[in-house]
């Protein structure tokens, strides 16, 4: 995507995404608690959904443009596929507990806001890792990291 397609904005760099495809990116601020919190459980809530359905059609529909440019549903739910098999129900965990993040939600020079934590699940904890761009002035999702630790 060439970088001349993005309106002019305030601080550009450059980042790569996991794929090697570039975008410009401007520098914001780091989102106040609520909103990250809102963020987690909304992101994992579709993945829930997606793994819940055996279908990442919705999640897929979720992300950042840019990711969906490097990926598809199918694909998804292949990389997913442990959850699939496992049948995971995240929507329940979300919904009933609230989310450890530690270290705090930061945005690094590449403009990527980065969200971890876990929750507090029992016999085994939910940890999590999401990864968000500003796309037209909302952040979306660029990489989730889902893991379930005894």
């Amino acid at each position: 995507m060439p970088l001349a397609s993005f309106k002019p904005m305030k601080r550009l760099s450059l980042i790569t995404l996991s794929l090697g495809l570039a975008l410009a990116v401007r520098a914001a601020d780091v989102p106040e608690e609520d909103d990250v919190k809102s963020m987690t459980e909304s992101s994992l809530l579709s993945f829930g959904r997606a793994v819940k359905k055996k279908d990442f059609s919705d999640f897929y529909e979720d992300i950042a443009s840019v990711w969906q440019k490097q990926t598809s549903a199918e694909k998804l739910e292949e990389a997913f596929k442990g959850f699939l098999d496992k049948d995971i129900d995240i929507p329940s965990i979300v919904k009933e507990l609230e989310p450890v993040f530690k270290p705090a939600a930061s945005i690094g020079d590449d403009g990527v806001l980065v969200i971890k934590g876990y929750y507090p699940t029992k016999p085994s904890k939910v940890n999590f890792q999401l990864k968000y761009v500003e796309e037209e002035g909302d952040w979306k999702l660029v990489g989730i990291d889902v893991k379930i630790k005894e």
